[in-house]
């Protein structure tokens, strides 16, 4: 794939894609574009990522931007909103350097669940190539400094001919870039190859990079040479949130093409990351809550039919306390059955009930589907009454 590169001039070597035998510059006059259209803006990720061009992932080591980007690449190859956004519905390849096929196994099935979408919905739209056990190196300086592309740079760009992908995630510059971090005619070289395979492919290439210790004390997430930060047209930087441990704060940081986008909050949650400030829709959400809602209605019934009566108030048989020790409830937390428990009763998909002799009446919790009896008997209490 070597003729992909044009020669070197000077001492910075430059990567565009040329036709073969035609290295000649192309002068354009501007005057040739009187009443053409402008051609359009092309974004993957609307004023995030724009398409064609390289956009560096910064974050701080285990904050989680593997994951962010492998879940923005699989929901494009479903063609779903996440986090709020919608990106591009395309073919997306993924080259992990630094975990295991295994890893990525969890994480995607974390992925494809809470989405609640099988696997054979990413059939012919998602690529991993997982190099944890491999030399990763996409390009290396030869004797003279010069960055070239390596055998598997050339199996990439091979691979992306034939797989049309829209978006191309690269995981991580470290283990990637075979250059020195601080040498900026190395690091342009390497992003330019890049560039050259956005603008081959037509597609978004990701590249994901570990901040220096500089860049984390700033807040800005640069990385080794200030060439990084100006090679690139956009630039995003993924940090933990203050005082909140599944929190994170996505900063762009870096945005040549478009309006420079606000913050995004973001929250860990069981295995994928959803919005957390409250002002877009979030389809992922969503879909937790309802699985949290059937499991409240499936252990509601379970318990009534085990004679266990459940509460609605706060109390050693309050329903969500009682229901976090089932074992079918493993990995949901209390807190999200006390929200089930008031989303079910405004549907009035559960109710409340009062049984027992005068002297002694309780109150308990019921399915409205199960027990028509109780529909219009008059012992339906209020969800804010005392027990």
């Amino acid at each position: 794939m070597a003729h992909l590169f044009a020669t070197k001039t000077a001492a910075l070597p430059v990567v565009v894609p040329v036709a073969a035998n035609d290295n000649e510059p192309v002068f354009v006059d501007p005057t040739s574009w009187d009443r053409k259209p402008v051609p359009e803006r092309l974004w993957y990720l609307p004023d995030l990522i724009p398409s064609r061009t390289v956009t560096i992932l910064a974050g701080d080591g285990g904050v989680g931007k593997s994951l962010l980007a492998l879940q923005l690449a699989i929901t494009s190859a479903l063609d779903l909103e996440t986090l709020g956004l919608k990106p591009t519905a395309c073919h997306v390849i993924y080259v992990g350097a630094e975990d295991e096929v295994d890893e990525f196994h969890r994480r995607i099935d974390g992925i494809l669940r809470a989405h609640d979408v099988p696997y054979s919905d990413l059939e012919g739209g998602f690529l991993l190539l997982s190099l944890a056990d491999k030399d990763a190196t996409l390009a290396s300086p030869d004797a003279k400094g010069v960055m070239l592309p390596t055998p598997l740079m050339g199996q990439l760009i091979d691979k992306a001919v034939e797989f049309e992908p829209g978006l191309i995630v690269l995981d991580t510059s470290a283990d990637l870039y075979g250059g020195d971090e601080i040498k900026r005619s190395q690091v342009r070289g390497f992003v330019a190859m890049l560039r050259s395979i956005a603008m081959k492919v037509d597609c978004a290439i990701v590249l994901l990079q570990h901040p220096s210790v500089a860049g984390m004390q700033s807040g800005a997430g640069t990385s080794g040479s200030t060439a990084w930060n100006n090679s690139v047209r956009s630039r995003l930087y993924l940090t933990s949130a203050e005082d909140d441990l599944d929190g994170r704060v996505l900063k762009p940081v870096k945005a040549n093409y478009g309006k420079k986008a606000d913050a995004i909050n973001l929250r860990w949650h069981k295995g994928t990351f959803v919005l957390d400030d409250g002002t877009a829709p979030n389809p992922a959400k969503g879909l937790l809550e309802k699985r949290t809602d059937t499991l409240f209605i499936d252990l509601l019934r379970k318990l009534n039919r085990q004679g266990l009566r459940v509460s609605p108030n706060p109390s050693p048989s309050h329903a969500p306390r009682v229901m976090v020790q089932q074992p079918e409830a493993k990995g949901t937390t209390k807190r999200e059955l006390t929200e089930a428990l008031q989303r079910l009763l405004d549907r009035d998909e559960i109710r409340i009930i009062e049984e027992g002799p005068p002297s002694r009446r309780y109150k308990r919790l019921i399915v409205s589907a199960d027990d028509s009896r109780h529909s219009n008997s008059g012992f339906e209490l209020p969800s804010n009454s005392s027990d």
